[in-house]
């Protein structure tokens, strides 16, 4: 007999490995930076390219690593920019202006919670090295992370699947076993690319019907809905253990 177990839409059976792993986008998914990066994608266009983007086109570029933001729009102007200046420009300000960037308590909770039930995490994110040199200490996540990975770390980026599949490398899991978490299309073709899972959150830079139409396997629009996703793994995992699996 196999034993079957429902959860959150997603069946576990006994010849299905359970989830082991919950992988996690940083911006727009734990900490509310779309207006931030906004506003330095705005500095550093109008100050190197003299072109001003309207907001929707900034906030779709959002989930992309900055050597790609600022490239979308050279097609706009008649003389090669300095990029290397653009991203340094972009920095700075952000960094300047890290007051507007706030954590978001429940995301980071679930991030949490994922660890208490007893699977693996990291952070996989479109922030190069350099940003989070300066980011992760005010994330606070020391010791409920075991792997991060940068878009400096792979050759492909997000949308590509090198980030995920480098973590999962990293942690010794199958993509079966694994979930993402993320805010942003990139973040589901990411996901969906390396064969994992994923849980689109609407909160972040992509509006929910967006992320629908990208059909992720989860869509959250709560921070709570999240933690609870995640405790409820926490709980199947606790009663799976106290289950005898009865053999043919």
């Amino acid at each position: 007999m196999q034993v079957s177990y429902q959860l959150m839409g997603s069946a576990l059976t006994a010849t299905q490995p359970p989830y082991r792993c919950a992988l996690f986008d940083i911006d727009g998914t734990l900490v509310d930076t779309v207006e931030l990066i906004v506003r330095a994608l705005d500095h550093t266009f109008r100050k190197h390219l003299g072109l001003q983007i309207s907001r929707d086109e900034l906030r779709r570029t959002i989930g992309l690593p900055l050597h790609k933001q600022v490239r979308l729009f050279d097609h706009l102007v008649d003389f090669v920019p300095d990029h290397r200046a653009m991203e340094a420009d972009e920095i700075a300000y952000y960094e300047s202006h890290k007051h507007l960037e706030h954590v978001i308590p429940e995301a980071v909770q679930a991030l949490k919670d994922a660890k208490r039930a007893g699977l693996r995490t990291a952070l996989v994110t479109s922030k190069n090295r350099l940003e989070l040199e300066t980011f992760l200490p005010r994330l606070n996540v020391n010791g409920w992370v075991d792997v991060v990975v940068s878009s400096s770390d792979v050759a492909r980026p997000k949308p590509a699947p090198d980030s995920v599949l480098l973590a999962l490398q990293k942690l010794g899991m199958l993509p079966q076993e694994a979930l993402f978490v993320g805010d942003t299309v990139y973040d589901i073709q990411c996901a969906r690319e390396a064969g994992v899972k994923v849980i689109a959150v609407g909160w972040g830079a992509h509006p929910v019907e967006v992320l629908r139409a990208e059909s992720p396997d989860w869509l959250f629009e709560k921070p709570a809905q999240l933690r609870e996703f995640f405790r409820s793994l926490g709980r199947h995992a606790e009663e799976v253990a106290g289950v005898g699996i009865e053999q043919r």
